[in-house]
């Protein structure tokens, strides 16, 4: 939608309809959107070439060929992996400080920042001992001895078939448990070697696989945790009061969690990165309410929650933002800021898809943009039968100090089949977007987004676009009415009857969007659909990841 959004949406058919002519033809220029290492030593490690470092993006082509990657200028030693998304290299001798930059015969990427440091390597094998040296060719057995040997700047390499699934005897039913880390400039690592399979947890052993827990007053902050199998009876990722990690393309799973959690969950943590995890099959089949497949909590702030997928998950939501008073702790649970939620896929939740409940946009901008969510709020009821049923809910509340005031921007998301649960515990609750009524000062933006609803039983003419609390009368605005909390422009709405007729909602679309294959769940736009040509021009923004070529509205 929009010239920008016409762009977009270019890029994504030739990066999903056609991905071996454009390897073929290099019609697209490489894109990257992040890496799993943001620093390490170019020297040391195998051969002693440095780190490794892995790349995603798209339109690198399905083999490097002529393609290189260079590093602050200088060409990476090794390519050990090389796909149209994916690249791992060798750092090498001639690495720099400077960007991460991808050149194919179609031209440069964009640049990632890379900082050459110092820093020491070590490798954890299936036949190693931890009596060695922890070298390349003299590797240690357990990831747990890496653990307690590990100083700041350290990278550690699991090499395939290194498992750390059994409690590690810590005292803290956990897998893997970590108190003590890396500092800003020096972070700690745990990295999957290229192309290995290397697994922490258990869904039927610990309640955690990996967690962290002070030492000394001391938090583990700076940690790394990148390409791992990680699995939890409740958890697989618990984190306390952690600041500055990355938790970069895992797979999350918890097929037996219940009770108040997630399976990847944060509590007081912040300036995260959380990028492309794969997050599925959580919660048995009659899993809490307060049972999620991500949950960021309490006072966890500057967050970033981008190109991941949650699927699958049973007890209530997909993504949940919410701060809660912590026992023993008087000035917990304030409102939550600086959160981008983007370019996720989300599907089959039983509760909402996202929901971004206690926040303050005033104290830094709160986003959610270029997701494709669907099948979101498919119920059933959880045993507390409460939750609520849409694809994207803000209630705005708050449940400690100052409420929040601002702007919740939601823009260029494709939103289909959302809060199709048909025996809701309560009315009103389903619906594509739900603003929740708990805060006036808060108003949502939604702009270039694509809605496309469905019928039910319970909604014979589609279940609403829009659901919009009056906070003052706790009663929800007519559709006809002057409701203020939710403005914006340029949004296609169909399945459900006429457009939203909100004085605060400007050219709206009511017409199909032509996606290429809905029944495949290919949300690509035809080259006819009206959405290519009404949307509105809103800046530059991250581009979607090629595994969203589903995505409509970008």
């Amino acid at each position: 939608m929009g010239k920008l959004l016409r762009v977009c949406a270019a890029l994504l058919s030739a990066t999903a309809g056609v991905a071996a002519s454009v390897a073929t033809s290099w019609g697209a220029s490489p894109v990257v959107f992040f890496t799993d290492l943001t620093s390490g030593p170019k020297s040391g490690g195998q051969n002693n070439a440095g780190a490794f470092v892995t790349i995603y993006g798209r339109n690198f082509g399905a083999a490097r060929g002529s393609s290189s990657v260079t590093i602050g200028g200088g060409v990476a030693a090794a390519y050990p992996i090389w796909t149209d998304t994916k690249i791992a290299i060798q750092l090498g001798a001639a690495a720099a400080t400077g960007n991460i930059v991808v050149t194919t015969p179609a031209g440069a990427s964009n640049g990632a920042p890379f900082t050459v440091r110092s820093g020491h390597i070590y490798f954890v094998s299936t036949n190693g001992n931890d009596r060695n040296s922890g070298k390349y060719n003299s590797s240690w057995q357990t990831l747990t001895h890496a653990r307690d040997t590990m100083q700041p700047g350290d990278i550690t390499y699991a090499m395939n078939g290194v498992a750390q699934i059994v409690d590690d005897g810590s005292g803290w039913q956990t897998s893997l448990l970590l108190s003590s880390g890396g500092t800003a400039a020096a972070p700690m690592a745990f990295v999957a070697y290229p192309e290995a399979s290397a697994t922490i947890g258990s869904a039927t052993g610990p309640p955690s696989g990996v967690r962290t827990a002070p030492r000394g007053g001391s938090y583990p902050n700076y940690w790394v945790f990148a390409g791992f199998t990680l699995r939890g009876q409740v958890a697989a990722m618990a984190l306390w009061g952690s600041t500055g990690w990355r938790i970069i393309a895992n797979d999350f799973s918890c097929p037996n969690g219940n009770g108040t959690g997630a399976c990847m969950g944060a509590v007081e943590s912040s300036s995260l990165a959380f990028y492309g995890n794969n997050v599925h099959d959580t919660g048995i089949a009659t899993a809490s309410a307060l049972y999620h497949g991500v949950y960021f909590g309490t006072d966890s702030n500057h967050l970033e929650i981008g190109w991941n997928t949650v699927a699958n998950v049973h007890g209530c939501r997909g993504i949940q933002i919410h701060s809660s008073p912590q026992s023993g702790e008087p000035a917990s649970g304030q409102n939550q800021y600086d959160i981008k939620v983007h370019d996720n896929t989300i599907h089959d939740t039983q509760c909402d898809g996202i929901i971004l409940d206690t926040i303050d946009p005033s104290k830094g901008p709160i986003s959610i943009y270029n997701n494709v969510i669907y099948n979101a709020g498919e119920g059933p009821n959880n045993p507390e039968q409460t939750g609520g049923w849409s694809c994207i809910y803000v209630p705005a509340s708050t449940e400690r100090g100052a409420k929040g005031s601002g702007v919740v921007d939601i823009f260029n998301n494709t939103l289909y089949a959302c809060g199709t649960f048909t025996s809701p515990p309560y009315g009103s609750a389903n619906a594509a977007i739900v603003y929740g009524g708990g805060n006036s000062a808060i108003y949502l933006r939604i702009r270039n987004n694509i809605v496309y609803q469905t019928t039910t039983s319970l909604y014979r003419s589609g279940v609403p676009y829009l659901v919009i609390w009056n906070p003052a009368t706790r009663a929800v605005c007519a559709d006809t009415g002057n409701c203020s909390w939710i403005q914006g422009s340029n949004n296609l709405f169909y399945g459900s009857g006429a457009a939203p007729r909100n004085g605060n909602i400007a050219d709206s679309v009511n017409a199909n969007p032509q996606f290429v294959n809905l029944s495949q769940g290919n949300f690509q736009l035809q080259s006819n659909s009206p959405a290519r040509t009404k949307g509105i021009d809103i800046g530059a923004f991250e581009l979607p990841p090629d595994g969203m070529a589903l995505k409509a509205s970008n």
